[in-house]
């Protein structure tokens, strides 16, 4: 995208879940900040939860740890909804909230989940990021690559690729700094299997590293 030129860019990243966009998207984020890009990220849950073994999420710790994990990623901005995860609705409120976030930072790209991603708050946000794109308000829409271990990855049809190569390593970093999150999904293995995920898209390209998104809809400026 434009080389390594500073063309004062908007990307507004919006996950379900604090980590979601670090691991779907976070070599990415953090190759545009270096570029220049002005990152914001959207994070629709900050409340507690309680894990399938019963563990319990303190919410104070998940936005901390979002917000450790943004600084490594080179993010400036980040926004905390308050709805309760699992619970993310998909209706006139919600939609109308991120309306006035697009309305005020004008994006040159929107990044999000997959709609057949298997979570339901995925699901959820990425129907509201389709309401939001509506008539060309954000010219640039990508669906970014749903994890191997959820149902329903046959769906997912990667076509667009990032070389995120230099930024592989500030990935782990931003991943292992959600400490509650990498210690419930096995600590390093958690890491060897993004590695893997991240060399297996690289091939692709003939990258070491790459993520991948299927493009909702792309405009030729972000390539002229």
């Amino acid at each position: 995208m434009n080389g390594g030129i500073n063309i004062n860019k908007k990307i507004l990243a919006m996950g379900a879940h604090p980590d979601d966009m670090e691991l779907e998207a976070g070599g990415t984020l953090a190759k545009f900040a270096r570029k220049g890009y002005d990152i914001t990220l959207l994070i629709l849950t900050s409340k507690g939860y309680t894990g399938i073994s019963g563990e319990h999420y303190e919410g104070s710790i998940l936005k901390n740890e979002a917000e450790k994990a943004s600084k490594v990623l080179g993010i400036k901005h980040i926004i905390f909804f308050d709805y309760e995860a699992n619970f993310v609705p998909h209706n006139g409120e919600i939609i109308g909230k991120v309306d006035n976030i697009v309305n005020t930072l004008c994006p040159d790209v929107f990044i999000s989940h997959h709609p057949f991603d298997s979570h339901q708050d995925h699901k959820a946000a990425a129907d509201i990021m389709f309401a939001v794109s509506r008539q060309g308000r954000v010219k640039n829409v990508l669906s970014g690559s749903t994890l191997p271990y959820r149902p329903n990855v046959f769906a997912f049809r990667p076509q667009f690729y990032v070389d995120i190569t230099e930024t592989i390593d500030v990935k782990f970093e931003a991943i292992r700094t959600y400490k509650s999150q990498y210690e419930k999904f096995g600590n390093e293995k958690l890491i060897e299997r993004v590695d893997a995920m991240g060399k297996t898209y690289g091939w692709a390209m003939g990258y070491d590293y790459a993520e991948c998104f299927e493009v909702i809809r792309i405009s030729d400026d972000l390539w002229i």
